[in-house]
């Protein structure tokens, strides 16, 4: 075990905008948990039209929670490198019109040499890819559209 590595990561998901990592490699599974504030919790994925700037929290939200009528925005929960595939040889995982359910795998980040899968959170249609393939991106930086399932 690496505990270099183990504390860099560590250092990663302290600085960044998500509250969990999950690895596994050659065997060994770590899982990173950020604790917080109940009234802190972060929201994965916001709707597209979102513009004020306080977001909402899990326990209050002004407007109703997206479902089939809103756009959802998914942002980076990390700063890294993005890939639509799993390697340089593969498909993408998904592509502008592909209908994605609840946990499947969307694209992946690399930060400081390790791969991180991102999975949707919401079932959709991918209505835009908002990154291209190997671009640096930022935490909180959009990467998909998804539209309510059932939407082209």
């Amino acid at each position: 075990m690496d505990f270099p590595k183990i504390e860099q990561l560590v250092d990663l998901v302290s600085r960044s905008s998500i509250s969990e990592l999950e690895l596994t490699q050659d065997g060994t599974r770590i899982r990173i948990l950020k604790r917080s504030s109940a009234e802190a919790q972060p929201i994965p994925v916001r709707p597209a039209s979102a513009s004020s700037p306080q977001a909402p929290t899990p326990h209050h939200q002004d407007s109703p929670p997206p479902d089939a009528t809103a756009d959802l925005i998914v942002p980076a929960p990390m700063h890294g490198v993005f890939y639509r595939s799993a390697a340089p040889d593969e498909p993408p995982l998904v592509e502008v019109g592909a209908t994605i359910e609840v946990g499947q795998k969307i694209c992946i980040i690399e930060a400081m040499k390790t791969f991180i899968d991102i999975a949707a959170e919401a079932p959709g249609v991918v209505l835009a890819i908002l990154a291209d393939n190997g671009d640096e991106i930022a935490a909180g930086q959009a990467l998909f559209r998804i539209g309510p399932a059932g939407s082209s």
